[in-house]
């Protein structure tokens, strides 16, 4: 716990963001006259705060296998999972239309005590999270730095992989690891009553599947070679790229099978959204910030889902794009929480959403609100307010 590398752990890095201003031009010069938007509902002049994680833009496939017919730079210009120019674009838009319904709520001029940023340190997260606020933040006024440059640099927060227990939870964590290994023994039969299927994959890319891991990064492979308007292998048509998308999906939505899994991997994000909204209604505290932004992954929107104990089921892996919204509302005098979702950058509209706890009683309200006393104490046992702490296997 004293080595510097652990020290490192209890900082926050601030990750330059530079290198998108070359980024932004070009979609700025895409975006005029090519997208006409659909302006997002505005948000209710009784907001107080928002908690927004959003899941990154379209990205190329991060892995590649031997027998692969769509590899190297001239697929994957970006790189292995990276950004698409499409994924720019689309993350850009979500940042616009994020300005469109906190217009007012959110000054136009960007304020650092107004609100934070916090991604995953995954290129592809704080490339999004970048062009959510080019998006949600185009410079006016003073901030207006370069007048042939519709952008200007906003920090973007993040921890180091191995330091993160809060967005993509890559922390070293005894417990977790046990229940993760619990769990691919589990999956693990359903692989071997599908052993031939396995054994054909194996032998048509070239990558011998070990786990449920190697049937996802096929999978995934595949996905992104469809949204690329490439056509499938051979090999993955007539049904067996349907088989082996069933077969993922076990890898997309596996937490759903462990409370345990869904505490570790939100434990920690859901303690600093609740305790955030405390601070907010809170009548001793002078909380100045209004908004925190979260740039994470699909899991990100799982695991978060299942934390909250939302009612409704999520079936599929969630979009590019997609976004929890959590807003607390002060309404005659007391605070509420709603819960929003938007499916992807390209959905305008937003489903409202419930938690377990807040499904009946008399803390619910007619407009889908809920009590924040009451939100908050249905959530108190999926809270971590020390990560190491719940590691541990007593």
């Amino acid at each position: 716990m004293g080595t510097a590398k652990s020290r490192s752990c209890t900082k926050s890095r601030k990750k330059g963001v530079f290198l998108v201003i070359v980024l932004v031009i070009s979609i700025t010069s895409a975006c005029v006259g090519f997208y006409i938007l659909k302006r997002s509902p505005a948000a209710e002049p009784t907001l107080r705060f928002v908690s927004i994680i959003h899941r990154h833009g379209e990205r190329s496939a991060e892995r590649s296998y031997p027998l692969d017919p769509y590899k190297g730079e001239s697929f994957w210009p970006e790189g292995p999972g990276a950004l698409t120019k499409r994924g720019k674009v689309g993350l850009h838009k979500l940042g616009v239309s994020f300005r469109q319904r906190y217009d007012g709520f959110l000054s136009a001029k960007y304020s650092p005590s107004q609100i934070r940023i916090q991604s995953s340190d995954y290129d592809r997260c704080l490339m999004s999270a970048s062009l959510v606020l080019a998006g949600l933040y185009p410079p006016i006024g003073v901030q207006l730095w370069n007048p042939d440059l519709q952008w200007q640099p906003i920090p973007v927060h993040s921890a180091p992989l191995q330091c993160d227990d809060k967005i993509k939870v890559c922390k070293p964590c005894a417990l977790m690891s046990k229940v993760e290994a619990e769990w691919l023994s589990l999956v693990q039969k359903t692989l071997d009553e599908n052993h031939e299927f396995v054994s054909n994959i194996s032998k048509n890319t070239g990558y011998t599947i070990k786990n449920i891991y190697s049937i996802y990064d096929i999978q995934d492979n595949l996905a992104i070679v469809q949204e690329q308007g490439l056509p499938l292998p051979e090999w993955a048509q007539g049904g067996v790229y349907e088989k082996l998308q069933a077969l993922s999906d076990i890898y997309n939505l596996y937490k759903n099978v462990s409370p345990t899994m869904f505490k570790l991997l939100t434990g920690v994000l859901i303690n600093e959204i609740v305790s955030n909204m405390k601070r907010k209604a809170s009548i001793t505290e002078n909380f100045e910030l209004r908004a925190s932004l979260y740039s994470g992954h699909d899991d990100t929107i799982v695991g978060l889902w299942g934390g909250l104990n939302i009612t409704s089921e999520i079936t599929e892996r969630p979009p590019y794009g997609a976004a929890l919204i959590i807003e607390l509302h002060e309404i005659d005098g007391k605070y509420r929480v709603k819960i929003l979702y938007k499916r992807s950058y390209l959905d305008e509209t937003l489903e409202v959403l419930k938690i377990q706890g807040c499904k009946d009683g008399k803390g619910i309200g007619q407009d889908d609100t809920c009590d924040l006393d009451l939100f908050s104490n249905a959530l108190r046992p999926a809270i971590i307010e020390n990560f190491e702490n719940e590691c541990k296997i007593l």
